[in-house]
């Protein structure tokens, strides 16, 4: 099924699949989980509705869908980049995680299947441009009383990590100041508002924000696999600058911090909307 005014060749990015290939295993070993509280929290939300599941859209490497059915959630997990689920496949048979049913598709195409109590969304809801669209289809899909829910490594308004202008400055460096989504060169896309913004404007305009402080403890190499998780500095995408870029990178970093380690305090972000009237009423 697709969006109602999303039909298909539509999307922002002709082949979503693509964008991230070549990142699942640096995605999967060098991006910090999300604190257990929010996870904790979105869990406590599904208990409300026995025998529902959570969607996990855009579910990557199954971080989120991972750590609720861990929980005893059962979940849906949804990407469009098959890379991405065989390595969440992966991580969930070596963890013995057996509740997360795996689908191909985004918020483009979504799959067939019953009402969910709640959507999660974790630092990938800028993907689905126009988000107003992406909102209205989950509208669709999401029982009464039901939410979706963003999470975010980071607070809108927290400052970004001390050595985030260092990584800029070496990425422009090597790939210039237009950013490409993937390997297919196509330039990423962004969209004006905020995320809050357009839950405001959306079916989900009851807002709730929780915010939580956690710790970034990161090595030279975790910070260097990191920039591989990423769309605009895959591997796919720096093809022969790989060995450069990393040398620049490696470099630039233990000069900046000598000790290799990078410790900060970051705040993560969940944000919740629920339909206006619904809040209140008493779950099933």
């Amino acid at each position: 099924m697709q969006h109602e005014r999303v039909r298909a060749g539509s999307a922002p990015y002709g082949a979503p699949g693509s964008v991230f290939a070549g990142t699942a295993p640096f995605y999967a070993s060098a991006r910090p989980g999300y604190p257990a509280e929010l996870i904790d929290h979105c869990a406590r939300f599904a208990a409300a509705f026995p025998g529902r599941r959570i969607l996990d859209l855009a579910t990557g490497t199954g971080a989120v869908a991972i750590a609720l059915a861990e929980r005893g959630v059962d979940v849906l997990a949804v990407d469009p980049c098959a890379e991405m689920l065989d390595e969440a496949r992966r991580i969930a048979s070596e963890r013995d995680v057996t509740n997360v049913e795996w689908w191909q598709g985004s918020s483009y195409e979504l799959p067939d299947f019953d009402g969910v109590c709640l959507v999660t969304i974790g630092d990938a809801f800028h993907w689905m441009i126009p988000r107003a669209q992406a909102l209205a289809a989950l509208d669709e899909r999401v029982v009464p009383g039901g939410a979706v829910a963003v999470l975010s490594h980071r607070w809108p308004s927290h400052p970004k990590p001390s050595w985030e202008p260092l990584l800029n400055r070496i990425r422009g460096r090597h790939l210039g100041p237009a950013a490409s989504a993937g390997p297919t060169g196509q330039a990423s896309r962004d969209e004006a508002g905020s995320h809050e913004d357009v839950f405001r404007t959306s079916a989900f305009a009851h807002l709730t924000k929780i915010t939580t402080d956690y710790t970034l403890d990161l090595t030279v190499d975790r910070l260097v696999a990191w920039q591989f998780s990423q769309a605009q500095t895959s591997l796919p995408v720096l093809g022969e600058r790989r060995q450069a870029f990393e040398a620049d990178l490696r470099a630039a970093l233990q000069a900046w911090e000598p000790t290799g380690r990078f410790v900060e305090t970051s705040q993560a972000h969940l944000l919740i909307g629920r339909r206006p009237g619904e809040v209140g009423e008493e779950r099933p």
